[in-house]
């Protein structure tokens, strides 16, 4: 894993670009890209973002802010970019032999909904939080069907191909080291199913477009600026790319599954989400299916990502997974 210290020698250089004086700089989070928290002598507050190399191109990062600032435009309630003095929004920089971009967006104080989870749990703020969350969810989704790209416009895909394809955006699930012969004969012949009631769902507007794609507890956050408590933010837009609606619902549901309210937490969502888009009872029922596809894109994710220290689980995953695939056998 990279020394984030390491780094940020190699690219506090850049903030000369915004023109920032800064009074303190620390780090705030590393997992994809490394993140830190900017404070300026005159107090305002940023985060700086130092992407992964090879995970995406200039062209899908720029793609990542048309998607954002359109969202912006129409009032969601996301962290706005900060652009250099010259107009950019991204500082190529030179960092181990390799070109890294760096970014900056306004920092927001509060909490995740993992750290609302994991620390003296209000159930009662959980469960209004993930409704709002929903209600948030369905109306990006809403934005998605009627938004219009540019020509220029690039991103992954979590289509068919995107997942069980011969190079899946978040790795081969199947080719797992950590995945026995038996296991991978048993993902692979549920794999025919998934793909085949995919295809059924087909990818039109209605159910298909851009995505958030990694709405799990951590990228949904709860202000806590007295002007705006408990507020919600979508942040990390990282992994957004094309795919189903149903997966976004999914990922956010993800981490609760074995909680004993599970049912009360996905009502929740829901609720809030039917405020804007109503599910169809079909649509609804897929739902398991999607919260299986997330359990495989995450082995492939932690496989291909030794270094962020999640191996460990692995074994778990994948027995999970398994036992959730015969659910999906031809």
């Amino acid at each position: 894993m990279d020394d984030p210290l390491l780094i940020l020698d190699q690219v506090v250089g850049c903030l000369d670009k915004w023109a920032l004086s800064v009074a303190d700089i620390s780090l705030a989070s590393q997992s994809e890209n490394i993140v830190y928290r900017l404070t300026t002598t005159q107090s305002a507050k940023y985060a700086l973002r130092v992407h992964r190399p090879g995970y995406h191109t200039f062209a899908e990062l720029v793609s990542e802010h048309e998607w954002t600032n359109a969202l912006i435009d129409t009032g969601f309630p996301l962290p706005n970019a900060i652009p250099t003095i010259d107009g950019e929004l991204y500082v190529p920089v030179n960092v181990d032999g390799g070109v890294r971009f760096v970014g900056l967006v306004e920092w927001l104080d509060g909490n995740s909904l993992q750290a609302l989870t994991e620390e003296n749990e209000n159930r009662e703020l959980l469960y209004a939080s993930l409704e709002q969350a929903g209600e948030l969810m369905a109306k990006l989704h809403h934005h998605s069907r009627q938004w219009q790209p540019s020509e220029s416009f690039r991103r992954h895909k979590f289509d068919i191909d995107g997942f069980f394809g011969g190079a899946p955006f978040w790795g081969r699930y199947w080719d797992s080291s950590f995945v026995d012969e038996a296991q991978q004969q048993l993902l692979l012949k549920s794999q025919k199913q998934l793909i085949q009631t995919l295809g059924r769902l087909g990818n039109t507007p209605e159910v298909f477009g851009m995505i958030h794609a990694d709405l799990h507890h951590g990228n949904l956050f709860l202000s806590t600026d007295k002007q705006s408590k408990n507020r919600m933010y979508l942040i990390d837009f990282d992994d957004a790319g094309f795919g189903w609606y149903l997966y976004d619902i999914a990922v956010a549901l993800y981490e609760y599954q074995g909680r004993e309210d599970f049912s009360q937490l996905s009502a929740a969502l829901l609720q809030g989400y039917e405020r804007v888009k109503l599910l169809a009872d079909d649509h609804r029922a897929l739902i398991p299916m999607f919260l299986h596809i997330r359990s495989l894109a995450l082995i492939g994710w932690i496989t291909a990502r030794p270094e962020l220290g999640y191996a460990e689980s692995l074994k778990t995953l994948v027995d999970h997974s398994c036992e959730q695939a015969t659910h999906f056998l031809p």
